[in-house]
């Protein structure tokens, strides 16, 4: 009223805080709070905020990250206490798998540079019309193979005592019966390392670094040539100690025989022998290394 000393002033009160209800903006973010906290809210709505978050939602982030940084640390933990025993377990293992590949390369090596060698049949390298390999007189396969542990140090000489040859088919027909009557003995194959016919064609027998069957005791420490035919009878030719003695040159180069190697006629090395005969052993002066020791117990026939 105009005049009165003191003037009644109006004053609007707050509207009452609804317990349901809540008016919340950025300015008045701590007094919502405050209420929240003092009066219990069954239901609430908020408008005009991004900042606010409810509930639920609200607590598992929080917790949420709460155990991501817990599980962080304990790991961080036991990192940091095994990391001295784990170091060396790794180093343990590098040094393990470094010495596994060493090995393994070294013995890949081995094997394809030596061992391997040892299981395949030696070729002379010799290509000339008389030198006959397998192939060439069409050799059956053998039941078995046993290679010789080179280089050797003995030659022995010996005879078929069959059919004498000096054509090239002949001999070779010769060869396909000497190669059935050695199988029929229960032999994995013809006998012999080579063979030699009446003209001076050497055949390629078990082959050069094969375990051969002729003389019982030095089959497995020596080469053994065999002459087609019966030399109690037969007569040798110059060209067989010729091209023999080619072969003998390049067993040596090849190392299947020691450069200091000893040959022997068949008869030299057992007792009551004839093999190789008496025209074989009085022309083995015209191979390389042969030694006259015991030629004389040589039987004649």
């Amino acid at each position: 009223m105009i005049g009165d000393e003191n003037p009644k002033h109006e004053t609007k009160s707050p509207p009452p805080i609804s317990s349901d209800v809540a008016v919340v903006d950025d300015r008045i973010m701590a007094v919502a709070t405050q209420a929240a906290s003092s009066t219990p809210i069954s239901q609430l709505n908020v408008t005009k905020s991004s900042r606010v978050h409810i509930g639920p939602k609200f607590i598992s982030v929080t917790q949420t990250v709460r155990n991501t940084e817990e599980i962080k640390g304990q790991i961080l933990g036991q990192e940091l206490i095994s990391s001295k025993s784990t170091r060396k377990l790794r180093c343990s293992i590098a040094v393990f798998v470094c010495w596994t590949l060493i090995v393994t390369l070294g013995l890949g090596f081995y094997i394809s540079h030596y061992a391997l060698s040892k299981l395949t049949r030696l070729d002379l390298d010799i290509h000339e019309p008389w030198y006959l390999r397998r192939s060439d007189w069409q050799a059956m396969s053998p039941y078995s193979v046993d290679f010789l542990d080179l280089p050797l140090s003995f030659v022995i000489v010996g005879h078929s005592a069959t059919n004498y040859c000096t054509e090239k088919y002949e001999c070779i027909k010769e060869m396909l019966d000497v190669q059935k009557s050695h199988l029929h003995r229960g032999w994995q194959d013809i006998g012999p390392n080579f063979l030699v016919s009446g003209n001076g064609i050497v055949f390629e027998g078990r082959g050069a670094n094969v375990f051969g069957a002729m003389a019982i005791a030095w089959n497995r420490r020596s080469i053994l040539i065999m002459f087609l035919g019966d030399y109690t009878k037969d007569k040798t030719t110059p060209v067989q100690f010729e091209h023999l003695n080619i072969v003998l040159d390049q067993l040596v180069k090849q190392g299947v025989l020691r450069p200091d190697y000893t040959l022997y006629g068949q008869c030299q090395v057992a007792s009551l022998t004839i093999s190789p005969g008496p025209n074989v052993i009085r022309e083995l002066h015209n191979l390389k290394h042969w030694s006259s020791e015991n030629s004389s117990l040589c039987l004649r026939g």
